[in-house]
């Protein structure tokens, strides 16, 4: 069996949405969009530089969109996009396995 879909390979996916805070980016930003400064706060530990640099993965791979309003300072928004809101199921199952399976000290 080949690990070859449509022209992306498993590792090419998990790439994309493997990453450390990919899943809770996407899962704060099915509810609802958020401005940069409130998708810090929701997602506890990460730092700007890895959250915006996650951010503009997503943006890449069509997952999340941005939107700048322009005002002084300008304001950003992200939203889940059509495609980003495929994953809604995977996503919900990863994170309801994680709360039913979280370590606790």
């Amino acid at each position: 069996m080949t690990s070859d879909y449509c022209g992306h390979t498993v590792q090419d996916i998990a790439g994309l949405i493997g990453g450390k805070w990919t899943m809770q980016i996407l899962w704060e930003l099915r509810g609802a969009d958020c401005r940069y400064a409130e998708l810090q706060r929701r997602v506890p530990g990460i730092s700007q530089k890895v959250l915006s640099s996650e951010l503009k993965s997503l943006v890449r791979a069509g997952l999340v969109e941005r939107e700048v309003v322009a005002t002084t300072p300008p304001q950003v928004t992200y939203r889940i996009t059509e495609k980003g809101r495929s994953l809604d199921d995977v996503v919900a199952t990863l994170h309801r396995w994680g709360s039913d399976h979280a370590r606790r000290a």
